[in-house]
């Protein structure tokens, strides 16, 4: 269920020390009404039409606040309306057009040069303050896990294997060894997903430096912060205002922190390619940092921009991934009628187990699809920003600049596409498939027009299947070792969506223990 939290203004101020967030909040009605005002004034004396911009100050004031708040109603009642049409809402960043479910297969397939989504991601994720516009100067950290981190997750598995497990051992409490205990779940994952992600992102020679692990956390958790805050704003305030956001300028110390951190390795590393000595052993291990060095071309082969990349990939290494582990487990807490399915299909592959097991879990596979059509990362699919105007087949005009988009958690809580949207059911895919045991038309990784989670087309999320594989992996060794419940009294625990970005709680308890015959199969 999908919620907006008061508490996560809490969230927002977490770790602030130097600066006080509150009073920049606090500000916020009286800047937008006068800085709207301002902006509507110009409309006005420009004589801008009202189907181009909106409605009044007032209006484009509330509406922003109200999207900010209630994103999954205000997305919802347009596509409840104009299902079969393309709509609008009012940001304060300019109106956003959502295309109806029909153009998917379109819209996907329109190429980047017309509708560009890397520079809708770059402008979501406020590039310019959190450091993200790097990914319109280079396409590396694109190429890198195309040409390298997808296809060697084969020799990457066994290494992410070893370091979940290490993990485990290192950060899971020791009191759940002899029965019930009260964690935090969230930040125990959070530090799980950040050590096994960094094995194969730098390798044993940083996976496990406190130094590399909080600046991959901290860049993460720090960046949604100043895009949340900023994003309330309008855009020609935001020079203004993120001198006095906290997490802006610790994002800026995070980049240095990592130059600091992986620098020395970087530069040593490529003076011993380009003079062509014999490499040593930490430098021929399979990770992204010595193929980042491989492939790096031209400017990019400097030591401060490959650290930078380093540091972009932790956002897809650790928040979305984070946030998906999070909900199989509360999901599978809170029906634990499907605990005894999945472990039973563990246990059938566990005398042969490889690389090639993850993708036989196929009602583990329907199990995180259902958990994330009911909690994805985002509410919204397919954004693109339009660099040059584009009609579609059913004439809609996409004029250039425009941002558009498609209601991806609308469509996929569609009761004409998904019976029954608002009940869990964990097999919902697997009974899909059919009985051929290798089929994966309905894989976690797989992109259908109607499941949008990881985009679809040739322009889906290349990262899918590493994430898929870290995902499994943690979950398979989590619920075989583990038990979980919630504490008495208390049900599953809730989401925020703030603007369309899905956050879950820091703060949520849940109890845990060890089984008494683990089960893992690695």
């Amino acid at each position: 269920m999908l919620v907006f939290q008061g508490g996560f203004w809490q969230f927002l101020q977490n770790g602030s020390k130097d600066f006080v967030i509150s009073e920049a909040i606090q500000l916020l009605p009286v800047v937008l009404i006068v800085g709207q005002l301002i902006v509507s004034l110009r409309r006005a004396l420009r004589q801008i039409s009202f189907s181009s911009y909106g409605l009044s100050f007032h209006s484009r004031y509330v509406a922003n606040i109200n999207f900010m708040t209630n994103a999954v109603g205000v997305i919802g009642n347009g596509y409840n309306k104009y299902t079969e049409k393309a709509f609008q809402f009012l940001r304060s960043d300019g109106n956003i057009l959502i295309l109806p479910p029909s153009t998917v297969p379109e819209l996907s397939s329109i190429p980047p040069e017309i509708a560009d989504g890397t520079k809708a991601l770059e402008h979501d994720l406020m590039g310019p303050y959190t450091g993200l516009d790097f990914i319109l100067k280079s396409r590396l950290h694109h190429r890198i896990v195309q040409r390298k981190i997808t296809p060697n997750l084969g020799k990457l598995t066994p290494h992410l294997e070893d370091e979940l497990g290490r993990a485990v051992e290192d950060l899971f409490p020791k009191e759940a060894d002899d029965g019930w205990t009260t964690v935090q779940l969230y930040p125990l994952l959070l530090a799980l997903t950040a050590r096994t992600s960094a094995r194969a992102f730098v390798g044993t020679s940083f996976c496990r430096d406190q130094r590399w692990l909080d600046v991959a956390i901290n860049f993460v958790e720090d960046l949604f912060r100043t895009v949340v805050i900023l994003r309330a704003f309008p855009s020609w305030l935001h020079p203004v205002v993120s001198c006095f956001v906290p997490s802006y300028w610790r994002g800026r110390g995070y980049f240095r922190q990592a130059r600091q951190v992986l620098g020395s390795y970087i530069q040593e590393r490529l003076d011993a390619l380009s003079e062509g000595k014999e490499l040593k052993e930490a430098f021929l291990e399979p990770t992204a940092l010595n193929w980042l060095i491989d492939i790096a071309e031209g400017s990019e082969r400097n030591s401060p921009r490959l650290a930078h990349t380093e540091t972009v990939l932790s956002l897809a290494g650790i928040h979305t991934m984070l946030l998906r582990q999070l909900s199989v487990i509360y999901d599978l807490t809170a029906h634990p009628e499907y605990m005894n399915d999945l472990r039973t299909e563990i246990a059938s592959l566990a005398p042969s187990w490889n690389k090639a097991s993850y993708s036989r879990l196929r009602k583990l596979d329907s199990f995180m699809r259902e958990s994330q059509r009911l909690a994805p990362p985002t509410i919204l699919g397919l954004k693109r920003i339009m660099q040059k105007p584009y009609t579609l087949e059913d004439g809609t005009h996409l004029p250039k600049g425009a941002y558009v988009c498609v209601a991806a958690y609308a469509i996929e809580n569609d009761p004409r596409i998904f019976p029954d949207p608002e009940k869990f059911d964990g097999l919902r895919n697997y009974k899909d498939e059919g009985p051929d045991p290798d089929s994966n038309i309905h894989a976690f990784a797989s992109t259908e027009t109607t499941v949008l989670g990881f985009g679809y087309g040739k322009t889906a999320c290349p990262g899918r299947f590493f994430a898929s594989l870290v995902i499994k992996m943690s979950i398979v060794k989590l619920i075989s070792e583990y038990e979980f419940q919630f504490i008495p009294g208390e049900g599953r625990p809730k989401n925020w969506v703030v603007h369309e970005f899905l956050f879950a709680s820091p703060w949520d308890k849940i109890r845990m223990r060890r089984r008494e015959k683990p089960t893992c199969p690695f």
